[in-house]
């Protein structure tokens, strides 16, 4: 069963959560203002925003490996892809919006789509 749909939704959420994550890094120092916005936790983890962009690059980084392997074991992956935009969620926050609703939904239909039966033979 072909499972593009999945491959390309997970893709753009990974990529979107790379540069992000890279985004945060680079410019951290810039928004340390705004890190509320941006995290649900306070103290060491959330004082630190590079910290934040280093966890939402490796978390997009595993998203996108996650994403590759998807044609392999879809409900697997599937359920990776889905824990990852999930956590995320808590973890950094607003800027995980988009690239965790994309790789949710990925995740999901990985998960609970149905292979079409076989006609013929």
């Amino acid at each position: 069963m072909s499972r593009t749909v999945e491959l390309v939704l997970g893709l753009i959420g990974s990529i979107i959560g790379l540069v992000a994550g890279f985004w945060i890094v680079a410019y951290g120092n810039d928004i340390t203002d705004y890190i509320q916005t941006f995290t649900y936790f306070d103290g060491a983890l959330g004082d630190s925003i590079a910290t934040l962009g280093w966890i939402t690059i490796i978390a997009s980084a595993l998203a996108l490996v996650s994403t590759l392997l998807i044609k392999k074991s879809p409900r697997g992956w599937g359920v990776v892809l889905t824990l990852i935009g999930i956590i995320m969620f808590f973890v950094v926050g607003q800027i995980w919006i988009v690239s965790g609703i994309l790789i949710i939904l990925a995740g999901l239909m990985a998960i609970f789509r149905v292979p079409s039966p076989k006609y013929g033979s």
